[in-house]
């Protein structure tokens, strides 16, 4: 999925780097945001496109040249659909999954918050559409068998869904808990590919359930979307 983002949006825009979040397309991500240069990063947010990206913080890479801690090259961009500003200056938001972009061209640190030049990341749906029909498929009597009690709106979502691209991207966002799977599923452009990590990753969570099945004290997995803070 990717709305139709004008260009000017993408040359200058905001770049939140969070641990342990990824905001897929099509999905919702509420944040609170507390810190001083990230409440300067709303103003400018509102100011301007009502438009940022978040960027997953990569622990296994060095920081930049100006010391910036290393995120992950592919990164989601989000369309501010509410803000609420608190008397003491923090904010409430909820930002709307529109797109896959490519922000390894990062702007000189001149403001107290990151940008980045970003490049928009197509869909590549290479072979047979009937293919991509039949891993939706899969994908959806695995969900029924990997997760437990699913939020009754996000299901019809998934329910309604008949872009396999998008529908991966749902599916990776409501069951994986794990930051670096769905930063996998971001990662991939190509659809095929993306919905058979997607089983794969729903396949596990099949086992995990098995194994549950002797441990009733253990919860069962459940929907992976939660708020976060910055």
């Amino acid at each position: 999925m990717s709305d139709p983002t004008p260009t000017e949006v993408l040359t200058a825009v905001p770049v939140f780097p969070l641990p342990n979040t990824v905001l897929l397309p099509g999905t919702f991500l509420s944040l609170h945001i507390f810190e001083p240069r990230y409440r300067a990063m709303m103003e400018y947010t509102i100011e301007g496109h009502r438009h940022m990206v978040v960027a997953l913080l990569h622990d296994s890479a060095l920081p930049d040249a100006e010391g910036r801690p290393a995120v992950h090259a592919t990164a989601g961009l989000g369309a501010l659909r509410r803000s609420v500003r608190l008397p003491d200056g923090r904010y409430n938001i909820v930002l709307e999954g529109v797109g896959r972009v490519d922000i390894s061209h990062e702007l000189p640190p001149e403001l107290v918050f990151r940008r980045a030049h970003a490049e928009t990341l197509r869909d590549h749906s290479e072979g047979p559409a009937a293919d991509h029909q039949t891993a939706m498929a899969s994908v959806r009597a695995l969900c029924q068998q990997a997760v437990m009690n699913p939020d009754p709106e996000l299901a019809e979502r998934l329910n309604r869904a008949s872009d396999p691209g998008l529908f991966a991207d749902l599916v990776a966002a409501a069951a994986f808990t794990s930051p670096h799977l769905r930063q996998e599923v971001l990662a991939e452009a190509r659809v095929q590919a993306r919905l058979e990590l997607v089983a794969g990753g729903l396949g596990e969570l099949v086992l995990a359930a098995q194994d549950l099945d002797d441990d009733d004290d253990q919860p069962p997995p459940s929907w992976g979307i939660t708020p976060g803070r910055a």
